[in-house]
């Protein structure tokens, strides 16, 4: 067996775990938020309450083919949100294994001296890392929420897999020369701190220039989570792009009439009767005013969290290739 058929192998491999992950990862979605347990009851459909089958919960194909996107008790329509959740978590793992393995099996000489941690403790990590933003993105779309939940042990492993990719014990030597990004512990402790920082400042500034929230509390945390993972030097990237990003989209939902926009009054209320808290929301256009609590909000709304997870996700996956200028790649270093 060639090098390059054990390569393709884990690829399918590797694909089938993000598919078969991102099945969970609905539930995960759907449950959490809610206050639901993501263990019991099993999969069983919303609308008759049927269980269902081992055989019509095979990840991507059984939504395509074999039920062809209905309930095969009540023929009601199955969301292509969920295909979509698998398929996304798939291709970002199959993408995450070209990114740690493809450079050790170009050359005989590298996979002879392959440690199996060499592969396995990123691999390990940073699919933690890829689900936790996929988790985050379709609950801040369907919610315009970011529970702590999700983002506090997200730091916390994020501050453990620098020690871990830094560490001899786990890692061998020099394994992980040339694996962007550099994250050692000190770099990820300071990111952990001034991503956070830095977006509450920016909170309060808003808010005193304008009497809005333009940006909630689980976004303050999600940049804590980006700067953990991907060091501090990521963080001016990560925010100007998400900014940048979500304008653009909040400016297509202009465009579209509003069909994706919400308004913040509507948000707030519906967060407050279904959560009892705070959305998590970027503000567009004027600030209004909600008239039955008389206190200011902001107009147009689109959430945040997705843009600083596709952020997050670009600087990750081609950060390497983009221009020093941009990513702040020559600090790491220093630190």
């Amino acid at each position: 067996m060639t090098l390059m058929t054990i390569f393709w192998t884990f690829a399918a491999f590797a694909f089938a775990l993000g598919a078969v992950v991102g099945s969970f990862l609905n539930v995960v979605i759907y449950r959490v938020p809610a206050g639901k347990s993501v263990v019991t009851p099993g999969s069983h459909c919303p609308i008759c309450g049927h269980a269902i089958r081992w055989y019509d919960n095979v990840p991507i194909l059984s939504w395509a083919l074999l039920l062809r996107a209905r309930c095969r008790d009540c023929a009601a329509p199955i969301p292509a949100r969920y295909a979509l959740v698998e398929t996304l978590t798939g291709l970002l793992t199959l993408a995450l294994w070209f990114k740690i393995g493809w450079r050790h099996f170009q050359d005989i000489d590298l996979f002879n001296e392959l440690a199996v941690s060499t592969l396995a403790v990123p691999f390990g990590f940073y699919f933690f890392f890829i689900c936790l933003l996929v988790v985050v993105t379709f609950v801040d779309l369907d919610h315009y929420l970011i529970p702590h939940e999700f983002t506090f042990p997200g730091m916390a492993i994020g501050i453990a897999a620098a020690f871990a990719l830094s560490s001899e014990h786990i890692m061998a030597p020099g394994s992980m020369g040339g694996f962007w990004p550099p994250v050692t512990p000190s770099v990820s402790i300071i990111g952990l701190l001034v991503g956070g920082l830095t977006v509450v400042v920016i909170f309060v500034l808003y808010y005193a220039i304008r009497g809005a929230e333009g940006i909630g509390g689980g976004d303050v945390t999600l940049m804590a989570v980006m700067g953990a993972w991907l060091g501090w030097p990521s963080l001016v990237f990560i925010f100007f792009a998400a900014s940048f990003q979500g304008v653009i989209a909040a400016g297509i939902g202009h465009l579209m009439g509003g069909r994706f926009l919400k308004h913040s009054a509507e948000i707030i209320a519906e967060h407050d009767a279904a959560f009892g808290g705070e959305a998590e929301v970027v503000a567009v256009g004027e600030p209004g005013e909600q008239e039955e609590q008389g206190e200011l909000v902001g107009g147009m709304a689109v959430p945040f969290g997705p843009f600083i997870a596709l952020a997050g996700l670009e600087y990750f996956f081609l950060g390497e290739f983009l221009p020093a200028e941009l990513t702040m790649s020559y600090i790491y270093g220093i630190w």
